[in-house]
Order: structure tokens, then sequence, then C-alpha cells
């Protein structure tokens, strides 16, 4: 019996790009969908957020950052906050900082996957964990001064006459979906749309996901010890470019992990890469908000991006240094033992409870 012919590595080679491009096409497809959905269902949603006691910067603040620690991403969290404002459901106020928030606790998904990792690996030194702490550490350094910034120039109108017309693609997408939203609106409540909306965002960035090459399964670093690879910008670079092609800041950041895990990236590099992760983070976000067609929507991400890659800048190529010590010192103590663990967790969620209640 003749032995069958091996397959052929070119052809295999070409059918993952295909597989990866249709996992491309159906998450954008997803995506505006989900879009479609939240904006149809928003009217469920306002009352139950008055019901929360949620308005104001604040409150904004607090329903975007609890809401990315539920989810464990903070890109659908931000979209949802774009179409609540579209549907005049939330303020500009609010969804300036359901935004903001949204990015604050988007790193959440690092912090718990890093602690699984070391759990199952049965490690006293929290090597994994480090990562998401350092993550939300980072995070919050910057963001927090950056939403000061970017709400002085919301309340001074900078980026007004932004505009970027969304409405030839978006009728492309009504003509699409029409006969469906149509069908679904006019059978299903404002609430079930909305959650219909959420579920398709996740399954968007699910497929996004699946367009990723695995870098998990490599068998030698990344990138090489010693190498120019491991200086600041450069790490800082492939940070803006890894979270620019998956589209979310925590499967960017969720890379980290192994490859911290297995010595393939080491502490001192991992700050740079979280902040170029931050800025691009927004990608997604400024396609959103130029498809909603409210007038703020675009400008608030713009606004936010601008800010955020302005404090980020300075650090990287300044002092990287000097910010990766302040960070490493308080991921160390937040992860010296199972206490100091569930005290930075309970810190992580008390944090948006306030603000929710102010």
């Amino acid at each position: 019996m003749a032995a069958s012919a091996p397959p052929d590595p070119l052809s295999a080679r070409a059918l993952g790009v295909l597989f990866r491009v249709l996992a491309v096409v159906a998450g954008l497809l997803l995506f505006v969908l989900a879009l479609e959905l939240l904006k149809k269902g928003a009217g469920g949603v306002g009352p139950l957020l008055r019901q929360l006691g949620v308005s104001g910067l604040a409150g904004g603040l607090g329903v975007g950052w609890l809401a990315a620690c539920v989810l464990l991403s903070g890109s659908p969290v931000a979209a949802m906050a774009l179409t609540l404002l579209a549907s005049g459901t939330l303020t500009t106020e609010e969804t300036f900082g359901m935004i903001g928030g949204s990015r604050m606790g988007a790193s959440f998904v690092v912090l718990v996957i890093g602690a699984l990792d070391d759990f199952r690996a049965g490690r006293h030194e929290k090597r994994s964990a480090y990562i998401g702490v350092a993550a939300l550490v980072a995070t919050a350094a910057v963001f927090l001064p950056a939403m000061v910034l970017a709400w002085v120039g919301l309340s001074r109108g900078v980026f007004a006459g932004l505009r970027i017309e969304g409405r030839d693609l978006a009728g492309l997408f009504e003509r699409l979906y029409g006969p469906l939203l149509a069908v679904l609106g006019a059978g299903l409540p404002p609430a079930v749309l909305f959650l219909a909306g959420v579920l398709a965002l996740l399954a968007a960035f699910r497929a996004f996901d699946r367009a990723l090459p695995d870098l998990e399964g490599r068998e030698s670093p990344l990138l090489e010890t010693g190498h120019v690879f491991y200086r600041p910008w450069f790490m800082f670079a492939v940070g803006l470019l890894t979270t620019a092609l998956t589209l979310s800041v925590s499967v960017s950041l969720s890379l980290l992990v192994p490859l911290a895990a297995k010595g393939y990236v080491r502490r001192e590099n991992v700050c740079p890469y979280i902040l170029g992760a931050n800025i691009t983070t927004f990608v997604d976000t400024l396609f959103a908000g130029a498809l909603v067609g409210h007038p703020d929507g675009l400008r608030v991400v713009a606004l936010l991006m601008t800010a955020v890659s302005l404090l980020s800048l300075p650090v990287v190529f300044l002092f990287p240094y000097a910010f990766n010590r302040l960070v490493d010192h308080l991921a160390v103590r937040a992860t010296a033992g199972p206490r100091a663990i569930v005290a930075f967790l309970a810190l992580l969620f008390l944090a948006p409870l306030v603000l929710i209640a102010l």
C-alpha cells in the first residue's frame, strides 16, 4: 500500500492565513452588529444605571472600571459607553468617565490569569501575578493624570471640530443588518437587545483573538536576552503594535504572563510594553466613536488617547527606569503573600464602588 504524500507546508500556511483573515472579517462584522444591538437596547439599561446611582464623571468612571473587571475586558465596556452616549442614555461627562474607567479595569484579567498560572505551577514567588499587579499600577499611574488632562481639554473645547464621517460605512452595515435588526427590535425588549449586544461584542473580540498567532507555544524566547530588543523604546513599540493587532489591551497584556513566567520578558521591560499597549487600545474605540454618530463620541476617545500618549512618551524616553522602579516596588509589595494580594484585590473593587456612591 503506497504511503500517503505528506501535507504541503505551503498549502497549510496559506490555509492558516485564510483562516486568520476570515476570523478578522467575522470579528469586524460582529463588532458592528454589536454596536447596533447596543444602541437599540440602550433604553432598557438607562433606568438600571440611574437606579444604581450612576451619574456624573465619578459614577461613569466607577461603572466602567467595575464592568471591565467583571467582563475581563475593557474594549466592550468602552464600546457600550459610546452607544449609550449616542442613544442619550449617558451624558458626555458620564461617557468620558466610563471609557476611562474601562481602561482602569481592563488589566484585571492579567491579574486573574497570572494568579491562576502561579497556582497551577505551585510557585511561592508570585511571578505571574506580579505582571497583573504591575499592569494595574502602571495603568493607574498614567491614566488617572491623563484623564485630568483630557477633561481639561474637553472642557475647553479641544478637538471640538474633530469629525470622521462614518455614514457611508454605517450605511453599508445598515443595509446588511437592517432587516435582522428590525425583526429583533420588534420582538425583543430593549434589555434583551442590550444583552445580545454585549454577547456579540465578546464574540467579536474572541474572533479577533482567533486570528492571532500562538506566542505561548514558541519553544524559543520571543526576544533574545541582552539584545537591543530589550530597550525600553523597543518594548514600548512592541506594546503599541501588539495591541493594535489584537484590538484588546487585555489580550496583549495577558501575553506577558507566559512570556514573563518563562523568563522571556524581564521585569524591567514590562512597563514600557504596558504603556505602549495602553495607547493603541483606543484603536477599536476610535472606530466605534466614528460609527455611533454622536458628535462627542470620537472627540472623547481622541482626547483620552492623546493625553495618555503625551504622558507615556516622556516616561519611556526620559525616565523609564525610575518609573519601573516605582511600579516594581508597589507590585512586589502587593504580591508578597496571600494577604497582600487579597488586600490589593479589595482595594481594586472598593475604589470603583466608592466612585459610584459619590
